[in-house]
């Protein structure tokens, strides 16, 4: 066999570290995206909805919510009123177990709910409790200071998360 020369050696040479290289470039960068979509401070969001059991009756809510993946918590804060006019107070800690699945998906259990002295619901709002019993959460980074986030498919928009 012929042995190559010179100028193919150094050809194939440099293509081996320029491969190499850009592995390892893609390599950093998918570890970044993975990092940059994972909120690193407590997430706060407002929000309004609206939830009807039979498409007759509506029940309105307005509140905040304020996500921590690094404690491992989830604060709700709602006043509901009922179809009859009857206003609630939700106010509650749910303690979760957040499971890493990929670059911003999150498999979450409840370990625990905490009651704060404001609530005023007791179990007269069972369907507020369902969506935050477990499932998942995901987050994707929108700017330098939100994230969109979903839990459930029950619960989404725009989270802050301050500087």
């Amino acid at each position: 066999m012929r042995e190559l020369s010179a100028r193919w050696k150094k050809i194939i040479a440099l293509s081996a570290i320029s491969s190499v290289l850009i592995f390892g470039v893609l390599v950093v960068r998918y570890f970044y995206l993975i990092n940059r979509d994972i909120p690193r401070a407590p997430c706060f969001a407002s929000i309004d909805f609206v939830h009807t059991h039979d498409h007759k009756v509506r029940w309105h809510g307005v509140g905040d919510m304020t996500i921590d993946p690094k404690e491992g918590a989830l604060y709700v804060y709602y006043l509901v009123k009922t179809p009859e006019g009857k206003v609630y107070t939700y106010d509650r800690k749910f303690n979760i177990v957040l499971t890493h699945l990929d670059t911003s998906r999150f498999l979450f259990k409840t370990r625990s709910v905490v009651k704060f002295d404001a609530d005023t619901a007791e179990d007269e709002l069972p369907f507020m409790e369902r969506g935050f019993q477990g499932g998942m959460v995901t987050f994707n980074y929108f700017s330098d200071a939100d994230y969109y986030y979903n839990i459930n498919n029950l619960i989404n928009g725009v989270c802050h998360v301050p500087r």
